[in-house]
């Protein structure tokens, strides 16, 4: 048994089971990497639209949040994983700067509780 976290291969279809960090990039497995291509990218554990085509793609199956669009593992399953985001901790783990653990840690401190909604919190002008 493997007690190592490894970064998935570029191109392997995703699963939930897979470890994924903030920046990771997903392709629908029908596209083409173009302008048109419905592309995810991983941020505060969800999926985020990178492009206008995955957006409406989901909007169109009615799935995600007008105002806030992010999707779960489940709504992906079986796309393409792509190169990361530059800079991105996916990058970071990908080119070796860090490890999956360093990355997975940062996440868990930057978004500590995953079933909180993703909403934007506005400063409190009073204080």
């Amino acid at each position: 048994m493997n007690n190592h976290l490894v970064a998935a291969p570029l191109g392997a279809a995703y699963t939930p089971r897979l470890v994924c960090t903030t920046g990771d990039r997903l392709i629908h497995p029908a596209d083409s990497r173009n302008d048109l291509a419905r592309i995810v990218v991983r941020w505060a554990r969800r999926w985020v639209p990178e492009t206008w085509p995955a957006r409406e793609y989901f909007d169109a199956l009615g799935i995600g949040d007008a105002e806030v669009p992010c999707y779960d593992d489940e709504s992906v399953t079986g796309w393409l994983l792509m190169e990361p985001q530059p800079d991105s901790l996916a990058w970071q783990v990908r080119t070796g700067r860090i490890d999956i653990a360093t990355a997975l840690t940062a996440e868990a401190e930057a978004w500590p509780d995953p079933r909180k909604p993703l909403r934007p919190q506005l400063a409190d002008p009073t204080r």
